[in-house]
């Protein structure tokens, strides 16, 4: 019996979605997924830049760990944080290994966010 409590537990906090403060660096680059070499450079004064920031501040729990690779959309580079936004969710990378590494996920609802998968097109 204790082993089926116990293995419930770890069950429940695999599911629990986490809180983040996620801050923009002053300065970030955009870059579009169907060309990754195309650097769009977003600074505070930009409209998308505003609507992410306000985004990430009002979304601040409800990340889930996550791994794997995401097609699609745009990927934002922060800091030593990766951000893509698709269709369907935002993804937080972890950029300081060699290679981005997704860490959580937040799903986001139709429409939201769409002033940002929209650039460049």
């Amino acid at each position: 019996m204790s082993r089926i409590l116990i293995i419930l537990s770890l069950l429940v906090l695999v599911g629990c979605s986490k809180s983040l403060d996620i801050q923009l660096e002053p300065e970030v680059n955009l870059f579009l997924s169907s060309d990754g070499v195309q650097k769009i450079r977003l600074t505070p004064e930009d409209n998308e830049y505003a609507v992410l920031n306000k985004w990430l501040r009002e979304h601040r729990s409800g990340w889930y760990s996550t791994s794997g690779r995401y097609p699609g959309g745009v990927y934002i580079k922060s800091g030593n944080d990766g951000i893509q936004i698709t269709e369907t969710h935002v993804v937080l990378y972890s950029t300081t290994p060699p290679k981005p590494k997704a860490i959580y996920i937040q799903k986001v609802a139709k429409g939201e966010l769409s002033e940002i998968r929209s650039v460049g097109k």
